[in-house]
């Protein structure tokens, strides 16, 4: 049976929280570069999207910090079950659970 963050524990809550502001910041930088890109040559649709996309991940991750804030990190927005440690350590700003990703 895999490990999930239902309860999360003090210790398992800080190590995520630090993981998604270590995410979040490595978000920032690319997303940086990438406007960077786009402003010093002729618009460039990949570095465009890829700022887009890093936005998203950002807001993404801004949202699992407020989870983590509200005591709800580690429950699937879709059905409340326990998402498994290993996926959150994997995308630690999953919102779902496998089975409701799939479905969606």
């Amino acid at each position: 049976m895999s490990a999930s963050l239902d309860g999360t524990t003090a210790p398992s809550a800080d190590r995520f929280r630090t993981l998604l502001a270590a995410q979040r910041a490595d978000c920032v930088r690319q997303r940086e570069e990438a406007l960077a890109e786009c402003a010093t040559s002729v618009p460039d649709p990949v570095a465009q999207r890829r700022s887009a996309d890093l936005q998203r991940t950002i807001e993404e991750i801004d949202r699992a910090l407020a989870r983590v804030e509200a005591g709800t990190y580690g429950r699937c927005t879709g059905c409340d079950a326990a998402i498994p440690e290993e996926r959150l350590e994997l995308r630690p700003f999953a919102r779902t659970c496998v089975a409701c990703t799939v479905a969606a």
